[in-house]
């Protein structure tokens, strides 16, 4: 006979925020919280061989040192962190309580939405994690169109956040995209 184990839900924090910005911006706003916690900086590149490592620091040339070709997700680590994954899943599953930032992909004709995410059942880390999230949102615009591109159906999404830069770059025809195709975002 299963026998069922109740969870208790509530001791477990997460926390998400969609939003577009622009990978350099992205990547600045985390490294100054990486510096300002002490925790540790990584990058993974998905395709098309799975790769994690610590994010380099800037060269004199102003490139990153030791970065990974293309990153697709960082994240902001409480000590030790695991480099020892072999896959995006395992790397999370080895690093639970890590905060991630998804990259949106960043072309000269796209901007796709980034997602920052965390969940933790350490309070002093979710409290951290909720400071660096409300940190993003004032330092952020917020509200836009979501629309459909193959029905043309708009939807307004009063809470959708977004950079200067990332206005900057709609406002010069780059599209702001959703995490597919079909969706193209508009901003206030």
């Amino acid at each position: 006979m299963m026998r069922f184990v109740p969870c208790n839900w509530r001791d477990e924090m997460k926390l998400s925020l969609q939003f577009h910005g622009s990978r350099r911006e992205i990547d600045a706003m985390v490294r100054g919280w990486a510096v300002g916690s002490g925790m540790t900086l990584v990058e993974e590149c998905f395709f098309p061989v799975y790769q994690v490592r610590l994010a380099g620091g800037e060269g004199e040339d102003g490139e990153r040192e030791g970065a990974v070709a293309v990153v697709d997700r960082i994240s902001l680590n409480p000590a030790p962190v695991d480099l020892s994954a072999a896959s995006a899943f395992e790397y999370v599953k080895l690093n639970p309580s890590s905060l991630f930032v998804a990259l949106g992909e960043q072309s000269e004709s796209i901007i796709r939405e980034s997602v920052l995410s965390a969940m933790t059942d350490d309070v002093i880390l979710a409290a951290v994690w909720k400071k660096f999230r409300e940190r993003a949102k004032k330092v952020m615009a917020k509200g836009a169109w979501a629309e459909n591109v193959m029905s043309g159906a708009r939807s307004r999404v009063a809470g959708h956040y977004y950079t200067a830069e990332a206005k900057r770059l709609a406002d010069s025809g780059v599209k702001p995209m959703g995490g597919t195709d079909w969706i193209r975002y508009h901003f206030d």
